[in-house]
């Protein structure tokens, strides 16, 4: 289950990385046979494992609601916890978020504005600290597309390789 989970995270980056976007038609069924696999092999035990990943994924929701992440790459995440279960999901989370943080750095870093565009976040979140209220971050360069997507896919082969030991 966990291969197909990993082949699953792949087809979006894929995806992501072409059109900026992961198509329902990859995440709902994935979604859907996650479960009945689960439930065929393991029975309830299988449901239960299965339902939990698709619930973790469902918590990174807060990432959508922050701005920090689009739906597509959510339900990515719901797809991979159905197929992989609740700890493969979560080592998936942990592992992609720190490397969407690194990359992005890095690629902040490497622009002519990167700078600039790091002072603009950091003084953002001190906005946050002081103020209490929460706006959106817009960044201000319209390139600024990042594709999460792909480093979901890296969390999974991360997380992978964490399970397999």
């Amino acid at each position: 289950m966990i291969f197909l989970a990993v082949l699953v995270a792949a087809w979006g980056a894929v995806t992501d990385l072409r059109t900026h976007k992961i198509y329902n038609r990859l995440t709902g069924p994935s979604i859907l046979a996650g479960i009945v696999l689960h439930v065929f092999f393991w029975g309830i035990r299988g449901f239960f494992n299965s339902l939990l990943g698709l619930l973790l994924g469902v918590c990174c929701m807060v990432f959508w609601v922050l701005g920090m992440l689009k739906a597509g790459d959510i339900k990515l995440y719901m797809a991979v916890g159905a197929l992989g279960g609740w700890k493969f999901c979560g080592y998936t989370i942990i592992f992609s978020v720190l490397i969407g943080g690194i990359v992005s750095v890095i690629l902040m870093l490497s622009r002519k504005s990167g700078r600039a565009s790091l002072k603009r976040l950091w003084e953002y979140f001190i906005f946050l600290g002081y103020t209490k209220k929460f706006s959106m971050y817009h960044p201000e360069e319209s390139h600024a597309y990042f594709s999460f997507g792909s480093c979901i896919f890296a969390g999974s082969l991360a997380a992978c390789s964490m399970l397999l030991r």
